[in-house]
C-alpha cells in the first residue's frame, strides 16, 4: 500500500503541474465556459476574441491533464477508502475510484467534441451540446472523488488527534 500511496502522490503532483500548464496555455480562455456552452451561439460567444490556435493547444494539453488526474483520483479514492473507520464508507472506495476513471473517459469525449467543433463543424450545435452533456457528469464524478479523498484525509487526521484512542488510528 505504501508504494501505491507514493505513486498516488507522484500522479497528484504531476496532475497539478499539467493543470497549471493547461491553464497557462489557455492565456485567459475560459475553458469551462466552452465545455458548458451547449449551443453554437454560446460556444461562439465564448470563443469571441480568442485565438482558435490557443484554444486548440489548450484542449490538447488537457489530454495530458486528464491522463494524470483520472488515475490520481482512482488511486486516491482507493487509498482514502482504507482511511475510513466505517466499513460502510470503505465500501464506497471502489465505486468512487471507478467513477474517477469514467470522468477521464467523459473528458476525452468532451475534448474531442470541442476539437471537432473548432475544426469540423463550427456552426453546428451538436458538438457543443455533446461537450456539455458529458462535462456535467464528469465534473460531478471528479467532485465526488475529491470529496471522498478529503474525507479520508480528515478521518485520518481526526484519528491521529484523538486523545488516547489508539483504536481510532487508520488501518494499514
Amino acid at each position: 500500500m505504501q508504494r501505491a500511496v507514493r505513486f498516488w502522490w507522484v500522479l497528484a503532483v504531476a496532475a497539478l503541474v499539467a493543470g497549471a500548464i493547461t491553464t497557462a496555455t489557455a492565456q485567459g480562455f475560459p475553458i469551462v465556459a466552452f465545455e458548458l456552452a451547449a449551443t453554437h451561439r454560446s460556444a461562439s460567444n465564448v470563443l469571441a476574441g480568442f485565438d482558435v490556435g490557443v484554444v486548440h493547444t489548450t484542449i490538447l494539453w488537457d489530454f495530458l491533464f486528464l491522463a494524470l488526474y483520472a488515475p490520481a483520483l482512482f488511486l486516491g479514492s482507493l487509498w482514502a477508502g482504507s482511511l475510513y473507520r466505517s466499513e460502510r464508507l470503505r465500501t464506497f472506495a471502489m465505486p468512487v475510484a471507478i467513477g474517477a476513471l469514467v470522468a477521464g473517459g467523459l473528458d476525452i469525449v468532451e475534448n474531442l467534441s470541442m476539437l471537432a467543433y473548432l475544426d469540423i463543424a463550427p456552426r453546428w450545435d451538436g458538438f457543443p451540446l455533446l461537450a456539455t452533456v458529458v462535462a456535467v457528469p464528469k465534473f460531478l464524478l471528479i467532485f465526488v472523488a475529491i470529496g471522498f479523498i478529503l474525507g479520508g484525509v480528515v478521518a485520518v487526521v481526526r484519528a491521529w488527534t484523538a486523545p488516547g484512542d489508539r483504536s481510532a488510528r487508520p488501518r494499514r
